[in-house]
């Protein structure tokens, strides 16, 4: 019967006691973003021409609307179509909050 030398055991711990590394990369959205604040029901976001979605999604609890940094047409329609908010838009940073009245 052959006894296992203490370096011997050492490696085999070692080899045991060590796993491979684990690595978690996140990639922050630091774009500019819009929060929507006070829509109708059933109101669309407009943004640059194309429909986004519900207005009310994007309240900024916890959902915002990241856009590319610039000059931005925003239209807020109501659900037939009629336009109730409309402005041009400059974002850089942070979340711009717009206010339907």
């Amino acid at each position: 019967m052959k006894i296992p030398t203490l370096a011997s055991m050492v490696a085999v711990v070692s080899l045991v006691a060590c796993s491979a590394p684990s690595t978690t990369v996140r990639t922050l959205d630091t774009r500019p973003a819009i929060a929507i604040l006070d829509s109708a029901p059933g109101a669309v976001l407009v943004v640059d021409g194309k429909p986004v979605g519900q207005a009310a999604t994007f309240n900024g609890q916890p959902t915002v609307l990241r856009l590319e940094a610039g000059t931005h047409d925003v239209e807020i329609r109501d659900p037939a179509g009629n336009v109730v908010y409309r402005q041009t838009i400059f974002v850089e940073s942070e979340i711009k909050t717009i206010r339907v009245h």
